[in-house]
This record gives structure tokens, sequence and C-alpha cells, in this order.
């Protein structure tokens, strides 16, 4: 069923945090399923546009049919997130969402996302173009690749974990557990764990999924109008980091290195605040209709 294509997490908080009001326009950067659109697209005004973003066809399709009685408000781009500072005018939104990561459906396809099945190593989010996990694989330095397991998953043993990796002709899921399983033999009780974030260091890089990010987030913050909520949820500390890392530029009126004597920047660069001091989570209830959603946080910011 094309409506289980993705369980939209936080939906409610998302809902309340945006704050939707009739006479703007919004953007869904992950549309995903379709899932937070459908909301969004329930309250938006007459004449508003709901403008949604992806870069998986797949998502699209599925998506276009859960939302056919939106269709005049709903525009698609088949892009990355990181186009939304060319596709959409400075100052012309209400609200920007972000649903972070790999989608339900993309975890659950043939696609290489996940260690539970045994496809061909892809792990592109658009199926049609870029680079695949297997390519970038053969081409990557046992040194960056340890580098990139580190940094996006926090693992140990990366330069281990690296050089085994890179000394097998990979082709498949079951081909890279086994090498994971090689390096990790004394782990059992955690190799799902371990298995999920190489998975998940190697997606990220395949991808450009940081690079990708913090362009965006930084699009987003030119593309809101005054009051306009900007929410965002993340599912690690790397995707949390790249966020915060923009956003904190945006918080400041000023932007002088700490050492310099007087302020020449102007001070007064100061564009958005924060809403939530501390990030929502999913409810207990949450958790147990969608056990995806755990790792889950919301951030909400407002334009000023």
């Amino acid at each position: 069923m094309l409506y289980n294509y993705h369980t939209p997490v936080l939906l409610n908080e998302c809902i309340e945090s945006l704050h939707i009001r009739l006479d703007y326009d919004y953007a869904d950067c992950t549309l995903g399923g379709g899932g937070h659109s459908e909301k969004i697209a329930e309250l938006l005004g007459e004449g508003r546009k709901l403008h949604c973003f992806d870069r998986d066809m797949d998502a699209i399709n599925a998506a276009k049919s859960r939302l056919e009685r939106f269709s005049d408000k709903i525009s698609y781009h088949h892009k990355p997130f990181s186009n939304l500072g060319t596709e959409l005018a400075p100052e012309t939104l209400g609200g920007v969402l972000y649903d972070l990561g790999v989608s339900s459906h993309q975890l659950d396809a043939n696609r290489g996302f996940s260690f539970a099945g045994n496809e061909s190593l892809d792990m592109r989010m658009d199926a049609d173009s870029g680079e695949n996990a297997q390519d970038y694989l053969k081409r990557i330095s046992e040194k960056e690749f340890a580098k990139a397991l580190k940094e996006n998953s926090d693992l140990e043993m990366t330069g281990r974990l690296a050089k085994r990796i890179l000394s097998k002709a990979l082709a498949t899921a079951t081909d890279l557990n086994c090498a994971i399983e090689e390096v990790y033999k004394s782990r059992k009780k955690d190799m799902n764990s371990l298995k999920a974030r190489v998975y998940q260091a190697i997606r990220m890089e395949v991808n450009c999924e940081i690079e990708e990010i913090k362009k965006s987030v930084e699009a987003a913050v030119h593309c809101l109008k005054t009051g306009g909520r900007l929410c965002i949820i993340t599912y690690h500390s790397k995707e949390a980091r790249a966020v915060k890392e923009v956003l904190s530029l945006f918080e400041k009126n000023c932007l002088c290195n700490e050492n310099m004597p007087v302020c020449v920047c102007g001070g007064n660069n100061r564009r958005i605040k924060k809403v939530n001091k501390k990030p929502l989570v999913p409810s207990a209830e949450e958790l147990k209709k969608n056990s995806r959603s755990r790792s889950a946080a919301l951030r909400v910011y407002e334009r000023i």
C-alpha cells in the first residue's frame, strides 16, 4: 500500500511547531511518503503552495497518489533539498520542514540501505544519478574511509574495519555484513547496531548528506518570512551537529572573531531564535507504534 510508504515521525509536534498560517506558502524538504505534507496541505489557505522536495522519484510517485486531492496546492521538486535556495525566492515561506535521514521505504526497498537484505550495494537516494556505494568503496582511500566511518557513526576500530571492507570485492549486503562481522566478531551482541552504523556512514558519504544539510538549512533561513518557522528532525549526532553549526551563526548578532577589539561586521546578523530550548522527542505511545522514531529529535527555530 502506498499509504504505508513511510510513517511520519513527530507529526503532531511538527504541525504545531510550524504554526501554519492561511496566507503563507510552505516547504517540505523531505517529502518521503507524504505524511507530513498531507497534514500541511490540509491546513493551507486558498491559493497557497506547499513545495515538496525529494531526490527519490519513487517517493514522489508514492506521495502523488497519497496527495492527489491536494494537487492544486502542491509543487513537486525532484531535486536535492540543497536546491531550495535556487528554486524558491528569499522571504517567501511561512515554514520549512526537514525529516532527515533515510525513509522507512528506502530501508525496506532493495537498494542496499539496510543490512537485513541481500541486495546490491547502491544506497543512492536518487537511484538514477550519482555514484553508488559499490563505486564509492572502489575509489575511496583507506584513510578517508576510516575517517568517514568514525565521523559519521562514531565507530571504533575504524582503521581495521576500513582495511577489511576495502580489501574485499563487495557486491551485496551479505558481502559487507561478512566484512563487518570479521572485524567485530567479539561483539556479537552489538552486531546489528554496528552494522546499522556502518551502513549509515557509507550512505551518508554516497549521498553527501552533511553538505546537503548545511547548504539547505542556510538557504531555508533566507527563504523564511519574519515569524516563519524552521522545523528539523534529526536522528543522530552528526546530523544534529551540522544543523546546529549552521544555525548558530544566524543566532548571533556579531560574527567577528572574539579577539577583535571592536565589531566590524555591523552587529546585525541575527536572523533566528530557538523556539524550544530542548529538542522535542517521540512520546512513549509513538515509540510503541513506530520503533524507527526512537532516535528522532525535533528542533524548532523562528525567523526574526
